[in-house]
């Protein structure tokens, strides 16, 4: 069996899915070789166009309402990396710029988003770069997380360690496998995983150890000097200029709890506070993704299915919000047979608990699993309620174990492989890729 990257490992992704020896290779060599098109509810997929096409025009569709939703293009660039853009250029706070989803930095993507409608006169003077926005509409309901049914790739993979005939024998097994539905690797980090170590400790209230890790974990891949600032960091967390001076403008969350530590040492709650809010509820939202993938792992180890519930197991409807109580079904002896139908039907998925403080326990081999990786990282499932805090209070929900990908389309070229497919919502195409590639995770970011 082929062992997961130290890194990889570490997050939780204990195990390949796929038997086959990995084809290596390397993703995002150009923004151009991963493309990303949000599927909305509906089914429509927004498509990447020409960027001469750009220009806004000069009528909102629909009649006037509370908000403008809109199709955005991006490049190179963050989904919060375009919402903070998008709140200067139009004047309005981050909290006011909504979307559906995050997308990847390095790839050209689409996605909606939302602005209330009195900011939207400013559309025509913003200066926009790697950015371009289009199809503005009225609506009387602002895009929220989860309102997309996914997202169609183009991916390109360069440079691999096998010829054509072999790659294309290899997305063959993988159209025939069931993968594991991890959490990958950008939502923890890649050149500094270190989000959801963050997370644990903003769920167990040590704020200054949640501090220590966001300013001094330390990575290969940053510089020498950073690396050095961020060591005598650790030495007492008290910062200075000569060290906040050497962290770069783009760690801009890092240097602005150690201005706040700078003014009063050691209140390292009121230091994070100076977060944003929703880059707080990621800390904790990837501290959950943590244990989903320790979780999933273990089942698997355990020798549980991934392909039909046992007693105890969740299954959830598909492509359909499934945060209140009707959107899931629980399995038993005696409903068995009835619940593994409706898996069969294709409406119903299994699914495995994202752990918070709403999380269900039933008796079952799952919830032992379940209580064995909350009792490894000495957690529990009540520290995810913080009423005090919202953006650290969190009820979990349930995500799916596993995903197919019949559908792949695939093609070599002189330049390498090309694979076409859509995922739902909650699921990465780099989770997907691994399975292919088999090698570091930097190749994959």
């Amino acid at each position: 069996m082929i062992e997961p990257h130290p890194i990889e490992a570490s997050i939780g992704m204990e195990l390949y899915s796929t038997n086959t020896a990995g084809i290596g290779g390397r993703l995002k060599t150009r923004f151009e070789d991963f493309l990303v098109e949000e599927i909305t509810p509906d089914g429509n997929t927004l498509k990447i166009q020409d960027w001469s096409k750009a220009a806004l025009p000069d009528q909102i569709d629909g009649e006037r309402s509370k908000y403008v939703n809109f199709v955005v293009q991006k490049m190179g660039l963050s989904t919060l990396d375009v919402s903070t853009i998008l709140a200067a250029e139009l004047r309005i706070p981050h909290h006011m710029i909504t979307y559906a989803g995050l997308k990847d930095k390095r790839a050209v993507t689409t996605q909606m988003m939302s602005i209330p409608s009195s900011a939207s006169a400013r559309f025509k003077d913003m200066r926009l770069s790697r950015i371009a926005l289009r199809d503005p509409r009225y609506s009387r309901r602002a895009i929220q997380i989860g309102d997309l049914w996914g997202n169609r790739f183009t991916i390109r993979l360069s440079d691999m360690d096998v010829d054509c005939s072999e790659a294309l024998a290899a997305v063959k097994e993988l159209k025939r496998a069931r993968l594991l539905n991890y959490f990958g690797v950008q939502r923890f980090g890649v050149t500094r995983p270190y989000t959801h170590l963050v997370g644990r400790f903003l769920v167990k209230r040590d704020f200054e150890e949640a501090t220590r890790i966001l300013l001094t974990a330390t990575s290969e891949y940053e510089s020498e000097q950073l690396t050095e600032a961020r060591e005598r960091l650790a030495e007492n967390l008290l910062p200075d200029n000569s060290i906040l001076e050497v962290f770069p403008k783009e760690l801009s969350y890092e240097r602005e709890v150690m201005k706040q530590l700078m003014k009063h040492p050691d209140d390292f709650k009121k230091a994070l506070s100076k977060i944003r809010s929703r880059i707080l509820g990621i800390f904790v939202h990837s501290y959950q993704s943590y244990l989903f993938n320790r979780l999933i792992s273990l089942r698997v180890k355990s020798k549980l299915p991934i392909d039909r519930p046992e007693p105890g197991d969740f299954i959830i409807r598909l492509d359909e919000p499934h945060s209140g109580r009707d959107e899931w079904l629980f399995v038993t002896e005696q409903n068995h047979e009835s619940r593994m139908n409706l898996l069969l039907s294709g409406e119903y998925g299994l699914a495995v608990p994202l752990p918070g403080y709403s999380t269900k326990t039933p008796p079952s081999q799952q919830s032992e699993l379940l209580q064995k990786v909350l009792r490894d990282d000495d957690v529990s499932l009540a520290e995810f309620r913080n009423p005090g805090w919202k953006a650290l209070d969190s009820p979990g929900g349930l995500h799916l174990l596993a995903l197919e990908l019949p559908q792949i389309e695939e093609l070599c070229d002189d330049l390498g492989l090309v694979l076409k497919f859509r995922l739902r919502k909650g699921s990465y195409a780099t989770v997907v890729m691994r399975e292919l590639m088999k090698n570091h995770p930097i190749h994959r970011v």
